[in-house]
């Protein structure tokens, strides 16, 4: 099965917030918008660093 670049990038910010809001229920049961934010920003870095595309060659 083939995933689109975009679909990776979504499931790494998903995996992000995941676990923002897994920390924030464990350190500040009050505020968990902000560790949610965080984590997605997080997934989402690290989904531009680990994706990598297949560079296409352009025949001249």
């Amino acid at each position: 099965m083939k995933v689109s670049k975009n679909t990776k990038k979504a499931g790494w910010t998903l995996i992000g917030s995941m676990l923002g809001f897994i920390v924030a229920k464990k350190y500040s049961p009050k505020e968990t918008y902000p560790f949610i934010l965080i984590g997605g920003f997080i997934g989402t870095c690290l989904g531009e660093e680990l994706i990598n595309e297949p560079k296409e060659e352009k025949m001249l």
